[in-house]
């Protein structure tokens, strides 16, 4: 199977989930998060900020800033992504904007941070040996490369979590996990 007919499937899958199963599932997977020790021994966390039917966020970035952790979300820069210390997750003051992508994402003047302790990570498709399907544009796989954060975690509804291998290449980068609403696969 195609990388494009994995996303294509995948998608279609988890926008058929209703908001209310989203928000069900998606607590499950954050308080999973919240409670792990990667989490509570992170100083830096890098979050995304949810989009469409993705594991929702907000939850774990509103206890990394309660627990004084540095937040940072992702801002597309050209083919790349930075990612920049937030102090709230609310637009407003022009501390968030809606980015490249019809995201949510820090303003250009946002202070850009060179070292993540732990990412976490948004992936269409995920396997059993840290591979992850993106969305196509080898963002995170391009961050993930430069060796700039210490530990990174795909979040992924169960269904998005494959028996197979996906298909990858020398670019494509491994996660060291997964969690999802029933189990976490560290690699």
């Amino acid at each position: 199977m195609t990388k494009s007919t994995i996303r294509r499937r995948i998608l279609k899958r988890r926008n058929s989930l209703s908001n209310l199963q989203i928000y069900k599932k998606s607590s499950v997977i954050q308080n999973q998060i919240v409670n792990s020790s990667k989490f509570k021994l992170s100083n830096v966390i890098a979050a995304y900020f949810p989009t469409g039917s993705e594991v929702r966020t907000e939850y774990l970035m509103y206890v990394a800033l309660k627990n004084q952790k540095v937040l940072a979300l992702p801002r597309t820069e050209r083919d790349k992504i930075v990612f920049c210390q937030v102090s709230t997750i609310e637009i407003k003051e022009n501390k968030l904007i809606t980015g490249k992508f019809g995201i949510k994402e820090p303003a250009q003047s946002s202070k850009i941070l060179e070292n993540i302790d732990l990412l976490i990570v948004p992936g269409l498709a995920f396997d059993k040996n840290g591979y992850r399907l993106g969305y196509g544009k080898g963002y995170y796989d391009r961050f993930i490369a430069k060796k700039k954060s210490f530990f990174s975690i795909g979040l992924a509804f169960e269904f998005q979590l494959l028996n197979n291998d996906l298909p990858h290449c020398d670019f494509d980068q491994k996660i060291n996990a997964v969690i999802t609403e029933k189990r976490t696969l560290v690699f």
